[in-house]
């Protein structure tokens, strides 16, 4: 392949993969990211794998069954199969769309590669493809990162029905798995999970509502590490209690997770009355963002600064569009870089005007951070007076 042809693949690339990345931080800011969401009407795809989906949930239904869960702890059948089911076909469509762009690049190269098998591929080819791969994988991270916190529910749905397979169907699990490793570990990513749906389902609520919510979730994790406790070490008559809790709180936790996500108009994460007898959590977990995410969150946004500043660069004949992607890719780089946003706001006061996309910034910033800077304290002899009845500018003699 020359130079010419694989520099026209990556400009295609390029492009697709710009307008990819600012799609997911668009969705990712604005929490709009659900999957299956407008894949879902399209006709046919209700039908892929639906079956499969309806049996399992039909096994889980009757395994809660003969643990003694009551039928109204136990999500609605057709509520859970259309959530999971939209949820799979979502992540798998957006999965083979994402792999497009660099399908785009791979298969014309290999075409061209094996055909003229006397000549010699340059070696930076292939640290390019492996490049183009490695930012691809990340923006499936990225959107998988935006599912998560524009719908948490549909995570919890998803951990809570991996949860309960390993913990009543131990038969399904392969035989070279440990079942303590898997345990534990699906345990811990439903308790992420619990958590991150308390911290990004009230993120515009007002704080009392948020610390309510938190403070119910920490009971209910508690009461899931108290089940499993009893599971792991418990015998006999004890370690059936264990797997009859721990069934019935899931179960509970699922039943109001796999709701609609139109039809949610609660943030109750599970029924008080199976929290009763839960013990106190002995500290709150939830109330600081995991470090993974923030990190996870700061290199998204770091990306798409770069791919913003590249756009203004890249831009054929420049103008306004690439003024306007230079100014949003600096904007960008302010939200996760103090030293840029003191920049600029040191910028406006020198300048005496605003730069454009730098007041979205700081407001961003103190959403991120809300400590970082105390609001004003108001003057005690202006404190009730307003900008609109103070009339003109005193002198200086009155």
């Amino acid at each position: 392949m020359t130079r010419t042809d694989f520099g026209f693949l990556a400009f295609l690339w390029g492009w697709w993969t710009f307008f990819e990345a600012v799609w997911v931080a668009v969705l990712w800011r604005s929490r709009t990211r659900v999957l299956g969401a407008g894949v879902y009407r399209t006709p046919g795809v209700r039908r892929i794998r639906r079956r499969a989906c309806e049996r399992r949930v039909e096994a889980l239904l009757t395994a809660l069954e003969r643990t003694d869960v009551s039928a109204e702890g136990t999500p609605d059948k057709g509520d859970l199969v259309d959530r999971w089911h939209r949820i799979v076909v979502g992540r798998c469509v957006s999965v083979a769309l994402q792999m497009v762009p660099l399908l785009v690049v791979v298969f014309p190269f290999w075409w061209a590669t094996s055909i003229a098998q006397n000549a010699v591929t340059p070696l930076w080819m292939f640290a390019a493809l492996a490049g183009f791969g490695a930012v691809s994988i990340t923006l499936m991270a990225a959107d998988e990162r935006a599912t998560a916190v524009s719908d948490a529910a549909g995570v919890v749905t998803v951990e809570s029905i991996r949860f309960l397979e390993v913990l009543l169907m131990p038969d399904g699990r392969r035989a070279q798995d440990s079942a303590l490793e898997v345990h534990g570990k699906l345990s811990a990513r439903l308790c992420s999970a619990l958590r991150a749906q308390a911290r990004h389902g009230t993120f515009t609520m007002p704080p009392a509502i948020r610390l309510r919510t938190r403070q119910a979730t920490e009971r209910l994790i508690a009461a899931l590490e108290d089940g499993n406790y009893r599971y792991l070490f418990g015998e006999g008559p004890e370690r059936d209690t264990g797997v009859r809790d721990l069934s019935r709180l899931v179960s509970g936790v699922l039943r109001q997770s796999c709701r609609p996500r139109a039809q949610r108009d609660s943030l109750v994460v599970i029924d008080s009355v199976l929290l009763v007898d839960a013990p106190e959590p002995s500290e709150a977990d939830g109330v600081v963002e995991p470090l993974r995410s923030r990190l996870l969150a700061a290199a998204g946004t770091l990306a798409v600064a770069v791919g913003l500043l590249a756009g203004a660069f890249l831009f054929p004949g420049g103008g306004a569009a690439a003024d306007l992607l230079g100014i949003a890719g600096v904007a960008t780089v302010a939200l996760v870089c103090p030293p840029v946003r003191e920049a600029l706001q040191r910028a406006k006061e020198f300048f005496g005007t605003t730069p454009p996309g730098d007041g979205q910034a700081d407001a961003v910033a103190e959403r991120l951070n809300p400590t970082a800077c105390p609001p004003p304290v108001a003057c005690s002899h202006c404190a009730g007076s307003s900008a609109g009845d103070q009339g003109p500018w005193p002198r200086p003699g009155r």
